[in-house]
């Protein structure tokens, strides 16, 4: 009897790291057209203790398969195609220091750079940019983040935010689940952009009256709790054309 729920229980968890890997490629596709960056990765904290998969945007330079690769918080690699990114102990890190956290997303979008290195935070300036405020906080150094020290200082200036900017890098968004991470990581390059061309018109920062009344309205409007959706809208919308093979115009819809 024991073993049989065993069996079905490390079959259920399969089955759930399977949808990860799947869920893992189409964010993959649906960052690398939007943002247009080929060198970034999303990754996901597998369950049971199996580990980390990470997804790099671009293929292997040999063969067609997606890079996809499985490792432990050793830096071990367990399975899958291709070689292990060199900045993996962001996941590893991040994970370590953040239980509420089970994806993360590493990208180099333009807009987000060009205001790290003006020292601008992304912040709460529309409504779709709510999980951007009081600013994202910034990891001042503009290295690469391969080692595990480094992979601990970007996880604390992260603190308890939804993303962090790494100065003349990229950027580095979390959540809950995969389609939290990869949506953000579209929200964040999206609001920087506004951010930009909005201050080439005189705009001067977000006021406190301005967050409490957009706040207001997404109460009234979002009066069901968030997590009751297995999947959200803006996921359901790009991942639909990613299964369809049907690009879309890049960085604004």
């Amino acid at each position: 009897m024991k073993n049989g729920k065993n069996r079905r229980r490390a079959a259920a968890v399969d089955g759930l790291i399977q949808q990860q890997e799947n869920e893992l490629n189409i964010a993959a596709e649906i960052l690398e057209w939007e943002i247009g960056d080929l060198w970034g990765h999303v990754g996901v904290r597998l369950p049971d203790d199996r580990g980390i998969a990470v997804r790099m945007f671009r293929r292997p330079e040999r063969g067609n398969k997606e890079w996809l690769v499985r490792f432990d918080y050793s830096l071990t690699k367990l399975s899958g195609v291709g070689t292990i990114p060199r900045e993996s102990v962001i996941y590893t890190e991040i994970f370590k220091a953040r239980p509420d956290v089970n994806a993360a997303v590493h990208c180099h979008p333009a807009m987000c750079i060009a205001l790290s290195l003006a020292d601008q935070p992304v912040d709460w300036v529309h409504m779709q940019s709510s999980r951007f405020s009081g600013g994202t906080p910034s990891f001042p150094r503009p290295n690469y983040i391969l080692d595990p020290d480094e992979g601990a200082a970007v996880a604390a200036t992260l603190g308890s935010a939804s993303a962090v900017m790494i100065k003349g890098h990229g950027i580095i968004t979390v959540g809950a689940t995969i389609d939290e991470a990869c949506i953000t990581a579209l929200y964040m390059e999206r609001t920087a952009k506004i951010m930009a061309i909005a201050r080439l018109h005189g705009y001067q920062g977000t006021t406190p009256e301005s967050v409490a009344t957009q706040a207001a309205s997404r109460k009234k409007l979002f009066r069901r709790p968030r997590d009751e959706m297995f999947h959200s809208a803006d996921w359901n919308y790009y991942a639909d054309k990613v299964k369809r093979g049907k690009r879309w115009t890049r960085g604004w819809t």
